[in-house]
C-alpha cells in the first residue's frame, strides 16, 4: 500500500508541475538520417517517438545526421506539431555512404600496438590512473601479442619504441575515443585518421606498403583497453555485486570462447573488468569504417589475466559483432 501511495503521489506532482506525453512522427529529407536521440535511421519510413515533457518550458533538441549533408537539428516543445521533418543540406564534395559491409577476419586483419591505461578502483566513483602499472601492462600485453603470434591468428604489427609511437599512439587515442559506434556510418564527413597517417608517413608507410602487397582487403586495427583494479579495501564490499554482475560475460566467453558482450568505452559496472576497443581503420583513406568493443571481467595487471586477454585480442574477429553496418 505503502508502494501504490507513494505512485500516486508522484503522479500527482508530475500532473499539477504540466507533465506530458507526446508522440511524434519523424521524417528526414533525404531519407535515411540517424536521428540522434531516437537512436535509429528514418531508412524508407518514418520513425514514431515520444517525448515526455515535465514542465511547460520544457524542451528537447534532436539532431538529424547523414553522410554527406550537413545536421539538422529540430528543438520540440509541447505546442510542438507532431509531424517533424529535417531538412539536410547537401555537402559540397562529400559523396554519400557507398561502402560495402567490413569483411574483418583473420587474413586481413593487421593490429597496431594495443595502447592500455590501468585505473585504481579507491571508492565509489573514485578512480585514479595508476601510471607505473599502465606502462607495465602496456610492454606485458604488446610483448605477450608478439609471442603467440602464428598463421592461426590476426597479424600483430611491432614497432620499435624510439620510432615516436606513443606519442602517435595518444593523438590516434584523442581522436578516436570522440567516436561514437552508432554514427560512423552517419557523420557528415567520413571519420578518418588519414592527416595523422600522413604527418607520420616515415612510421607508416613501410606497414602500408606490406599490407599492399597482399591479395586481401587489408585494414588497420588501433586497439586500446582500460582496466579496472580494485584497491583492497574495495574488494571485500563487492564480491557479491562483481558475482552477480560478471554472470553473462563469463558465460558468453565460456560459450563462444570470446568476450561478446559490448559496452560504452566510458562505462564499468565492474570493480574488476577490462574493456578492448579495437577501431577498424581503411589504410587506404584512413577512413574509420568499424568499432569493436567488449568485455571481460578480469583486471590485467594479473599475467594469467593479461595472457587470456592477449589470447582473445588476436582472435577478436572471430567473435561476434553487433555493429550494423
Amino acid at each position: 500500500m505503502k508502494n501504490l501511495s507513494l505512485a500516486l503521489i508522484c503522479t500527482g506532482i508530475l500532473f499539477s508541475s504540466g507533465c506530458s506525453t507526446t508522440k511524434f512522427i519523424i521524417n528526414s529529407n533525404p531519407e535515411g538520417a540517424f536521428i540522434v536521440g531516437y537512436g535509429e535511421a528514418t531508412n524508407d519510413k518514418p520513425i514514431d517517438g515520444t517525448v515526455t515533457f515535465l514542465g511547460k518550458s520544457d524542451e528537447y533538441s534532436f539532431v538529424a545526421m547523414k553522410r554527406g549533408y550537413h545536421p539538422d537539428t529540430v528543438i520540440v516543445t509541447k505546442e510542438s506539431s507532431s509531424d517533424l521533418l529535417f531538412n539536410l543540406r547537401q555537402i559540397a564534395g562529400v559523396p554519400p555512404l557507398i561502402r560495402k559491409p567490413v569483411e574483418l577476419n583473420l587474413q586481413n586483419t593487421n593490429l597496431l600496438p594495443v595502447s592500455i591505461e590501468i585505473m585504481l578502483h579507491k571508492g565509489v566513483d573514485r578512480y585514479e590512473k595508476a601510471d607505473e602499472l599502465s606502462v607495465e601492462a602496456d610492454s606485458d600485453l604488446n610483448h605477450e601479442l608478439q609471442l603467440i603470434q602464428a598463421d592461426t591468428t590476426i597479424s600483430f604489427l611491432s614497432i620499435p619504441e624510439d620510432s615516436g609511437w606513443h606519442s602517435v599512439s595518444a593523438e590516434l587515442e584523442e581522436y578516436l575515443k570522440t567516436l561514437d559506434p552508432a554514427l560512423l556510418a552517419y557523420y557528415p564527413e567520413p571519420p578518418s585518421v588519414s592527416v595523422i597517417l600522413e604527418k607520420n608517413r616515415v612510421l607508416f608507410s613501410p606497414v602500408i606498403d606490406q599490407m599492399n602487397l597482399s591479395d586481401e582487403d587489408e585494414l588497420l586495427v588501433f586497439g586500446w583497453c582500460k582496466s579496472v583494479k580494485p584497491t583492497t579495501g574495495r574488494i571485500v564490499g563487492n564480491i557479491g555485486v562483481a558475482a552477480a554482475s560478471v554472470a553473462v560475460a563469463s558465460y558468453e566467453t565460456a560459450a563462444y570462447g570470446f568476450p561478446v558482450t559490448y559496452s560504452d568505452p566510458s562505462a564499468f559496472r565492474l570493480d574488476n573488468s577490462t574493456l578492448f576497443v579495437a577501431y577498424v581503420i581503411d589504410p587506404g583513406t584512413g577512413e574509420v569504417v568499424e568499432m569493436r568493443q567488449y568485455v571481460v571481467p578480469y583486471d590485467i595487471t594479473k599475467m594469467e589475466s593479461l595472457q587470456m586477454l592477449a589470447k582473445s585480442i588476436m582472435l577478436f574477429p572471430l567473435a561476434e559483432s553487433h555493429q550494423k553496418p
